[in-house]
């Protein structure tokens, strides 16, 4: 166990600090104060960083971090730190960590009882979900998808069935394949809504149904980065026996986990008592 403040006033410490998604004016006053106070900004890309850094008045010494060198160049950002230095993380836009290599500076840091602090602000995913009309509670967030249509399938089928709004990122080149993929798998009917340029002057959401947005697209070219939002499955589930789920927990358990949890996975995912699935199962 480990216990970690966030704010003793001696030594190194790592910031992890968010930048704005399109709207530079979404910077908030702490996040620029921490960049200015910062002794080294690890930014993803130097030259996108530079650029905002420059518009909101910050000129610290950037370090490059980014998933290419995120394993070598770690140890170094440690040092700095140990030796008392303040890092500063930022992404090329967004929350740190989110889409990009943080979390292994953070792991470290962890590692060497390193302070980690974080702070709040834009994330594209929360941004387009609360603008999306769908219900936030629960929600499940997927990032950057595989890029060949069979292995997006296998993720396709678990938001067809889940009973949350289940979210993901695509590029503009791959998005109409990706929405034909998605229409392969879903029913047709089910509302969809792909959200794009948040923050920008060219922000737009296109809401229909899975059919309406990919023919929609196949029929004009995306433009700017997408946050894809697809809706709860609300269908009522459907009801199998006691002999299939008591099969499904076997399943598990050979799979080597335990009777309780076997148990507890698939009264969860099926809708059913746990009490009674014991039973059930026990008196197999």
């Amino acid at each position: 166990m480990q216990r970690q403040s966030s704010y003793t006033k001696d030594g190194g410490k790592l910031f992890l600090v968010p930048t704005p998604i399109g709207n530079l004016e979404d910077i908030t006053i702490r996040a620029k104060k921490v960049l200015t106070d910062a002794d080294y900004i690890a930014a993803e890309d130097t030259r996108t960083s530079g650029i905002l850094l420059e518009k909101i008045g910050v000129h610290n010494h950037m370090i490059s971090f980014h998933k290419y060198n995120s394993k070598e160049r770690a140890p170094e950002l440690i040092k700095l730190m140990q030796d008392g230095a303040t890092i500063a993380e930022i992404s090329d836009a967004g929350m740190p960590v989110i889409s990009d290599p943080g979390y292994i500076l953070v792991q470290e840091c962890i590692n060497n009882n390193i302070p980690v602090v974080p702070l709040p602000g834009p994330s594209a995913f929360a941004t387009a979900l609360i603008a999306s009309g769908f219900d936030a509670q629960p929600f499940t967030y997927y990032g950057f998808l595989p890029r060949k249509a069979m292995e997006q399938k296998g993720y396709f089928e678990k938001m067809r069935d889940f009973r949350g709004t289940s979210i993901f990122y695509e590029a503009p080149h791959r998005l109409a394949k990706t929405l034909k993929t998605l229409a392969e798998v879903l029913p047709a009917e089910r509302q969809i809504v792909a959200a794009r340029e948040l923050t920008k002057i060219h922000e737009e959401f296109i809401r229909g149904t899975v059919a309406e947005v990919s023919s929609y697209f196949a029929e004009n070219v995306p433009r700017g980065e997408f946050v894809i939002l697809i809706s709860p499955n609300t269908e009522a589930p459907k009801q199998l026996s006691w002999p299939d789920l008591i099969k499904l927990v076997n399943d598990l358990v050979q799979k080597g986990e335990s009777k309780k949890d076997a148990i507890k996975e698939v009264a969860k995912e099926h809708y059913v008592s746990k009490n009674e699935l014991y039973d059930q199962y026990h008196q197999g």
